[in-house]
């Protein structure tokens, strides 16, 4: 009886099926990490553009109260609201109405309300947006957020 020595068969299809699933795996892993930074640029930019936002009405009622002293109360706006709430200085109405403009252009879905203490002369700036790719809310302490207008950056400054 002669006997026949033939080489296991199949594993290498093995192996290679092995190596397929491992590799799978890395590279969903991979494409969830690009997903995930994407995210995480597109909220970091929308945060630096709140920021941007927030200090130039606060530069901007800087300028006004050195060049017209007490006007930093003109520049109060409710939320939702299109222009100043009070006082005389119509360049504080046309500066919260071009704010309020870039606001909407910057950010989806983008609103902003400013609040004037006159007694510690500290202005209160609020931005909210629609951060549609968000799970949680990204909300500062004081912030009004709901479901629309999830994100918010809130700020003070002196004036």
């Amino acid at each position: 009886m002669t006997r026949h020595s033939y080489p296991a068969r199949g594993s290498s299809l093995l192996e290679v099926l092995v190596t397929i699933v491992i590799m799978t795996i890395g590279l969903l892993g991979l494409a969830k990490l690009q997903v995930s930074n994407l995210h995480n640029n597109q909220s970091t930019l929308h945060r630096a553009e709140a920021t941007f936002l927030a200090n130039d009405i606060l530069d901007s009622m800087r300028v006004l109260n050195n060049i017209n002293h007490d006007q930093s109360a003109a520049y109060v706006v409710a939320p939702g609201g299109n222009s100043a709430a009070a006082g005389p200085s119509g360049v504080a109405i046309e500066d919260v109405s071009a704010w309020k403009d870039r606001i909407a252009q910057a950010l989806p879905d983008g609103d902003g309300h400013v609040e004037f203490d006159a007694d510690s002369r500290t202005a209160s700036i609020w931005i909210e947006w629609n951060d549609r790719r968000s799970g949680a809310p990204d909300c500062q302490e004081g912030c009004s957020c709901t479901e629309t207008r999830p994100a918010c950056f809130k700020t003070e400054g002196g004036v």
